[in-house]
């Protein structure tokens, strides 16, 4: 151990015991923060860039709209006989959606819509949750 005329220094194995446990700590948030695929980081349906991630969101919030737009339309109906519309482009052309809100930010595909139980979902992989 080292020593000076204050008393006690670092030895040489605790300097390099800290200094492996901040590149450690660093390699791991590299490796799972800053853009890896969902092959390399072993997360399937996670978006490897913040783009992606970001188009998620868009998803997410497009199919949060429409499910407030249904619901509008089942409480506006004060007897309960009219039925919710048949497709999500007369939902969106009763409730003012964009079209562009009626497909996926991350894939294109067309959000599945089911009139009979006013459920919309995403059949996109990784936002079976939204």
């Amino acid at each position: 151990m080292l020593r000076n005329n204050r008393g006690q220094i670092f030895t040489l194995i605790e300097i390099l015991v800290v200094a492996l446990i901040i590149l450690g700590a660093g390699y791991f948030v590299a490796t799972n923060y800053l853009g890896t695929s969902s092959a390399k980081s072993g997360k399937p349906g996670q978006p490897a860039t913040p783009i992606e991630r970001g188009q998620g969101v868009d998803c997410a919030n497009n199919l949060r709209q429409i499910r407030y737009a249904i619901q509008m339309c089942r409480d506006s109906d004060t007897e309960g006989n009219t039925p919710l519309p048949a497709t999500l482009d007369e939902l969106a052309d009763k409730m003012g959606l964009s079209k562009s809100m009626l497909k996926c930010s991350v894939s294109g595909k067309p959000l599945t819509y089911d009139p009979a139980r006013g459920t919309v979902k995403c059949t996109t992989p990784g936002h079976e949750n939204y």
